[in-house]
């Protein structure tokens, strides 16, 4: 009988460690998965906070996604969505912190990099270099987002 109470215990304690590890593994399958999420703060609807731009007028970002829409009358030029590559703050990091994306037209090719702001608002800069022997110089802006206000239903 004690031996049989030893192989029980002993039992007992491969299945704790092996149920504990499982745990664990899951846990840390986890944080390594966030580690390649956008951060969260990036999403949303983002509108210009100026409003007589010629740049973006809007984003929306979703994850690695971002979906601009360009300054044209009489409606905002729709860019499609374009994929983007997250940057952390320091190889130490795991949080997002940046999003920088690619825009390829017939006429110029345009690189965004997005963060965000210590007072919330959304920063984007866009580098645009021309690429159709224009003449025209390439140049670089600075333009800043809120989040879109939904109109709240009575």
């Amino acid at each position: 009988m004690n031996r049989s109470f030893h192989e029980l215990f002993s039992r007992s304690i491969l299945i704790s460690v092996a149920i504990t590890a499982i745990v664990l593994g899951a846990f840390s399958s986890a944080r390594a998965h966030a580690k390649d999420s956008p951060d969260s703060r990036l999403d949303g609807d983002w509108v210009n906070i100026d409003p007589n731009t010629r740049g973006i007028v809007e984003v929306i970002i979703a994850g690695k996604e971002i979906h601009p829409y360009g300054a044209c009358h009489p409606t905002a030029c729709n860019w499609g969505v374009i994929k983007a590559k997250s940057f952390a703050e320091s190889v130490n990091s795991s949080e997002i912190s940046k999003l920088v994306a690619k825009k390829f037209n017939s006429f110029s090719n345009i690189e965004l990099t997005i963060s965000r702001e210590t007072d919330g608002r959304l920063r984007m800069e866009a580098f645009t270099h021309f690429t159709d022997r224009s003449g025209r110089p390439d140049y670089s802006t600075v333009n800043y987002f809120q989040h879109r206000v939904s109109p709240i239903a009575p």
